[in-house]
């Protein structure tokens, strides 16, 4: 039997970070078991639908490298893709359900049902529907039918029985009947509900597995129903468990800065989100860390997904961010730059265009330990890409580096030029600039800071920026004599 997954999202926000956790782990279950991965768009909820998030929920899936096997764009033999796009096979089964009394016909107003629900609120009652239209008989039925009477048609849940499921994760499941609601299964516009709808589509679409968040328990057991009413086999539930926040509360579904699309703005590379979110309530029973998506696919386990929720920090995110950026060759780390900043700031590639591949590189090269999400980038390079036309003098001031006056600096810049006029020295390797540097302040019995620390402010302009000799060797000599003179002029 091939094994066959789902992700079945409706189209009426973005993509949540606990989400893209439950699509990873339904493509590591695939991929290891040599089956399908599908998406389905479940927009039958009309009112909450959103018209692009459909679109841009496929995007985030091909940025991340969790491509579906099959879908709205990859069709294959089991489409159509979107449930609006499947009201006729529902039409049909539903019928099914009526004919065999596991279903019936509810003409209860919404007025009715809001006086139900506020009666029994106040009650300190379960919110369910009184089963009042169930015991209509078939004159009373086809009379209101006859009379155009508006309707939905709701589950028959049996009475007095217990409904089981077997969850891999939290292993048996049993709810009384009592406690599961009569369903609507076809709402008055003819569209289906999420419960009816998920079923018949799942086991049209030979769906052998469905892994999902935890809030689906409740849900399950009318599921169970249905696949009993119709005779169906039953797939395999696993339910994993929510992404908590620090304040141990589940991620909320509605702020934007748990999105996929706002990591991937702010240049978390996929590798390391993925790795990450693995990890987060599954135990791979060992003490590393850093996994690539194969190693994944061969080490994931769904017995071994934790029950608990798993707090989702964003300082633990941005330390696997950055051992990736670590990892990489510089040549590497520039295609992934070039593609972000296509994507997210095309600015800013343009100008990084107009200067030399090597300037830039030994740019990237040295904030490469520095960065922790590439975001960073444009604020920590902007004085290589922008000359300042004026500064704020105090910075070149530092109790701790022993300068306190401006005299003092010029002192440090003249000496530093001198150096750096002396075109006998090699300024091509960095190790050299050290070298000769260190020297020459050691000759001159000043300290390193005294001369270092003025250049640095010199070359950039800046409160934060690399050290002074890592900004000679970057600007090249010519470029930092240029930058000391025109620092030196201000300051007189």
């Amino acid at each position: 039997m091939t094994i066959v997954t789902r992700f079945a999202p409706s189209p009426t926000w973005y993509l949540h970070i606990g989400s893209l956790r439950t699509v990873l782990y339904n493509y590591l279950y695939t991929k290891q078991h040599d089956g399908k991965f599908m998406l389905r768009i479940e927009d039958t909820d009309r009112t909450r639908l959103v018209e692009v998030s459909a679109e841009n929920l496929q995007e985030v899936l091909a940025s991340v490298g969790l491509i579906p096997d099959e879908g709205p764009n990859n069709p294959g033999e089991k489409w159509p893709y979107f449930q609006s796009e499947r009201l006729d096979i529902y039409q049909t089964y539903i019928k099914k359900l009526i004919e065999n009394w596991h279903a019936y016909y509810c003409f209860c107003s919404s007025e009715r049902l809001d006086e139900l629900r506020t009666e029994q609120q106040e009650l300190g009652l379960p919110t369910k529907y009184d089963k009042k239209c169930r015991y209509l008989t078939p004159e009373e039925v086809q009379a209101n039918l006859d009379a155009w009477l508006p309707y939905t048609i709701r589950l028959a849940v049996p009475e007095g029985r217990d409904i089981s499921f077997t969850d891999t994760i939290r292993g048996k499941i049993s709810v009384p009947s009592k406690d599961v609601d009569d369903q609507v299964l076809i709402k008055t516009d003819w569209f289906p509900t999420y419960h009816f709808a998920v079923v018949v589509d799942d086991y049209l679409m030979w769906v052998t597995d469905i892994i999902r968040w935890d809030e689906w328990i409740p849900s399950t057991p009318k599921h169970v129903l249905l696949y009993e009413a119709f005779g169906w086999e039953m797939p395999r539930y696993s339910h994993v468990p929510p992404l908590i926040g620090n304040d141990k509360k589940k991620l909320s579904k509605r702020t934007w800065d748990v999105s996929v699309e706002i990591f991937l703005q702010k240049w978390y590379i996929h590798e390391a989100i993925l790795n990450y979110i693995a990890l987060l309530g599954w135990n791979p029973k060992t003490t590393e860390e850093i996994f690539s998506l194969s190693e994944l696919i061969k080490r994931f386990k769904l017995e071994d997904v934790h029950k608990a929720g798993a707090v989702f920090d964003i300082e633990r995110l941005e330390w696997f961010n950055s051992r990736y950026i670590l990892s990489y060759s510089i040549e590497t780390l520039e295609d992934k730059l070039k593609i972000y900043l296509r994507r997210y700031n095309p600015k800013l590639l343009e100008t990084m265009s107009q200067f030399p591949i090597e300037y830039n590189r030994k740019i990237l090269s040295e904030l490469q330990t520095r960065l922790k999400i590439l975001s960073e980038y444009e604020e920590l390079t902007h004085f290589f890409y922008h000359e300042k036309e004026s500064f704020d003098t105090s910075l070149f001031i530092n109790s701790k580096m022993k300068i306190s006056t401006l005299e003092e600096v010029r002192e440090s810049l003249e000496f530093a030029y001198e150096i750096l006029n002396n075109d006998t020295y090699n300024f091509e390797v960095i190790e050299d600039i050290k070298d000769i540097f260190i020297q020459k302040i050691s000759e001159a019995g000043k300290k390193n800071g005294q001369i270092l620390w003025p250049v640095r402010v010199a070359l950039s302009w800046e409160k934060f920026s690399p050290g002074a000799l890592e900004l000679i060797y970057i600007f090249w000599r010519e470029k930092s004599m240029q930058k000391i003179q025109k620092s030196l002029k201000l300051l007189s």
